[in-house]
């Protein structure tokens, strides 16, 4: 299971509304955050280098990236130590995509309901948001539509056609990163684990996976090259047992 994750400030403090995802300043923390032993010293050097000319901002900008991808307030949160295990950008937004759905729920809410059920090709439009937002919040403003259209561009979900129009993306199977989410939610120590458990999670569909075929196929692939100990598929048992702990996983640089 999962570390429990203890409660910081940045979250007691973070608005309901979803912020504008700051995709690349995040990315940019992330990296950043391996070079500090230290949490407040990491802090501060986000706060006093992000590229933002307001103090008040950069402060606001910093609790948003904590709320998202360091909620336990130390450094050794996933992003940063798959940084800091592969250097890979591809790998690093993967989890990222999920870790900041999982946090902004009204985001992944539109993703899983709106997104998802479209096939890659199909055209979005102004109105398509506002239908959302009106459900959810019962009035559309500019800012929250903004904000929900840009975070859905920058997780890859959705290209920029005009200035009304979006196309819909098919992301390339995530398949380094649908492993170690899943040492990270259900094994991070070598164990059994239901496939249907791992179905029953809407971590795939947040990574961008349209079909529980991909997720199989991956474990498949994964069993295969020995990433995993065993996939087994016996009558209505469907299951995979783990090899490594999540750091064996990690410190090995373990690559789909």
């Amino acid at each position: 299971m999962r570390a429990e994750v203890k409660v910081g400030k940045e979250q007691q403090e973070h608005p309901l509304i979803f912020q504008r995802l700051l995709w690349e300043e995040s990315i940019w923390a992330i990296k950043e955050s391996i070079r500090f032993t230290h949490f407040q010293n990491f802090r501060s050097h986000i706060k006093q280098n992000l590229p933002q000319n307001s103090q008040y901002v950069r402060k606001r900008y910093t609790s948003s990236i904590l709320y998202w991808f360091f909620p336990d307030r130390s450094l050794d949160t996933l992003p940063a130590l798959v940084w800091k295990a592969y250097h890979d950008d591809c790998i690093l937004k993967d989890i990222m995509r999920y870790l900041y759905l999982d946090r902004e729920k009204i985001v992944a809410n539109f993703v899983l309901e709106y997104i998802l059920p479209l096939t890659p090709g199909a055209v979005v439009d102004a109105p398509y948001f506002e239908d959302y937002l009106r459900k959810e919040y019962g009035v559309v403003k500019k800012d929250p539509k903004n904000f929900l259209r840009c975070a859905i561009r920058d997780l890859g979900f959705i290209e920029k056609n005009t200035r009304q129009n979006a196309i819909v993306q098919a992301l390339s199977l995530p398949k380094t990163a649908i492993l170690i989410l899943i040492h990270y939610l259900f094994a991070q120590r070598p164990q059994t684990v239901s496939v249907k458990n791992i179905l029953a999670h809407n971590f795939w569909k947040l990574l961008g996976i349209r079909k529980i075929e991909d997720v199989k196929k991956i474990l498949r692939e994964a069993d295969a090259k020995g990433l995993i100990s065993k996939y087994i598929i016996a009558d209505q048992l469907e299951q995979i047992t783990t090899k490594f702990t999540l750091k064996e996983f990690l410190d090995r640089k373990m690559k789909l």
